[in-house]
């Protein structure tokens, strides 16, 4: 337990030390600002790195322009190995008080939600966040006084979350970490890739650490879309965030969705087997507004619009073909 902080604590202290350095520079955004207010009430840790390093910064003048809340006081002069000396010792510190430290000072609150196949459900969480929940999903939530975590387990869920800039709101999917302030975002965690699309506020997206390389982050505005995978965090996208959460009123919007696509989807709303064997018929494209509460309706639905036949094969199975002409 002790390397793991430490080696956390260092990583953490080597991100202050770029948030510094980014500072100093002439070149800052207000994209940098909002990054660095997300990184730094992202975890406490991160303020614990932040002040180290500001005490171990050989040109203090410049960080009255880092955007913190109060002035920071100046240090006492000494050299650069007194400084790194009294880090050490420091960090040492916090190792030992995360050790003695009662777990009871920070009691974590947990519970576990999750819809069967074909059900929605909303819940409304200890802090007032609202998740809802789409079919066949299962998330575990802790929540304590100084944390605000959500493990996104399987299925797909949105997320309306209270403002708490003391307590950042995180999801882990996985391969990638969100955090959030106050903000409303939807989450599609499949097997291969998770789609994370915002419709209000702002949010960042980390990547799972990898070995031998610092996680890529990136930040998502409403109306942005990005996919994160093994691979890690694929760019962002402009999208229409209405077709993408339809699902919250039990609809299904396609816009030429490919038949074998729609017939993916339909598959997470009933224990009915879509088969398409023919190519013809999986590279038909449907559009319109189907009701996911009733999917048999919607294979009646594309039957007759597409001029196809279902068939039977047993009773957990069909089959899309060709009409008979």
């Amino acid at each position: 337990m002790n390397q793991t902080f430490t080696r956390q604590f260092e990583q953490d202290c080597d991100a202050a030390t770029s948030w510094i350095a980014r500072f100093r520079s002439d070149d800052i955004s207000e994209q940098d600002h909002r990054d660095f207010a997300l990184w730094l009430a992202a975890d406490a840790s991160h303020r614990q790195a932040m002040d180290l390093m500001l005490e171990l910064w050989d040109d203090l003048g410049s960080v009255r322009h880092l955007p913190f809340e109060e002035p920071l006081p100046a240090t006492g002069t000494g050299s650069r190995r007194q400084w790194l000396a009294g880090a050490a010792a420091l960090a040492a510190g916090l190792v030992l008080a995360v050790i003695v430290l009662p777990l009871g000072n920070d009691e974590v609150h947990s519970q576990e939600f999750q819809t069967a196949q074909g059900e929605r459900a909303t819940f409304t969480l200890d802090d007032q966040s609202r998740i809802t929940l789409n079919t066949g999903s299962r998330v575990e939530v802790e929540f304590s006084d100084s944390l605000r975590q959500v493990a996104l387990l399987r299925g797909e869920v949105y997320f309306d979350v209270e403002p708490d800039a003391e307590r950042p709101f995180q999801v882990e999917t996985g391969t990638a970490t969100v955090t959030a302030v106050g903000t409303a975002f939807n989450i599609y965690r499949r097997e291969d890739a998770t789609d994370i699309t915002v419709t209000e506020g702002i949010v960042r997206v980390t990547e799972r650490a990898r070995a031998g390389r610092s996680p890529r982050s990136a930040m998502l505005e409403a109306n942005e879309q990005l996919q994160a995978s093994e691979r890690g965090l694929d760019n962002s996208r402009p999208v229409d965030p209405a077709p993408l959460t339809a699902w919250q009123r039990g609809e299904m919007i396609a816009d030429e969705m490919p038949l074998l696509e729609l017939s993916r989807e339909l598959a997470r709303y009933t224990d009915t087997r879509i088969v398409i064997r023919d190519r013809d018929v999986a590279r038909l494209t449907v559009s319109g507004v189907f009701n996911l509460d009733h999917p048999d309706s919607v294979l009646q639905a594309v039957e007759r619009s597409l001029q196809l036949q279902v068939v039977r094969l047993d009773d957990s199975t069909v089959q899309l073909l060709k009409a008979r002409q």
